[in-house]
């Protein structure tokens, strides 16, 4: 069950530098010893700082995020189109949703997909997990969402298998 002091709302220049920070974490955190070190390395909190801005103000995104006792603790980010090679003008994508790990198991990686889901106007999402995230792979399912048997490769150095949802 969601915190009570948990919110979702869309995201504000206030919160950027958070978001920011929360992004490198996790992502760190995620890809730490799954792809090369300079990669993991790129997703400073600096760069990750330019990737929200640039996303806040792109009209095609939404950018939700969920705040504990005032402090950034989870983001989502959608596209009201999907990137190629997703052919489905009828839905919108997932690209990506990062819950501090602290978190995790407490409601608030589906209150930011249902905040979205809204956000968006489209109950109908896709996204792409890496092969290697079976925790992210088991948390889609759990909350509705099923293979769709499409995959693609990321070369991140090894390559990686990307399953899509």
């Amino acid at each position: 069950m969601q915190d009570m002091t948990t919110r979702i709302v869309p995201i504000e220049p206030q919160w950027f530098m958070q978001k920011a920070e929360v992004q490198s974490r996790t992502w760190r955190e995620l890809n730490q010893g799954h792809i090369p070190q300079d990669i993991v390395d790129a997703i400073t909190p600096a760069f990750a700082l330019k990737l929200t801005r640039g996303h806040a103000a792109d009209p095609n995104q939404v950018v939700l995020i969920a705040l504990a006792d005032d402090r950034v603790v989870g983001f989502i980010e959608l596209l009201r189109t999907p990137r190629s090679p997703i052919n489905r003008p009828e839905a919108a994508e997932l690209a990506s949703l990062y819950v501090l790990e602290s978190e995790h198991r407490h409601g608030v990686g589906r209150a930011l997909v249902e905040a979205g889901r809204q956000a968006v106007g489209n109950d109908r999402l896709v996204l792409w997990v890496v092969g290697f995230n079976t925790n992210a792979q088991g948390f889609y399912r759990h909350i509705g969402f099923h293979e769709t048997g499409l995959t693609q490769t990321e070369d991140m150095g090894p390559e990686l298998e990307m399953i899509n949802y």
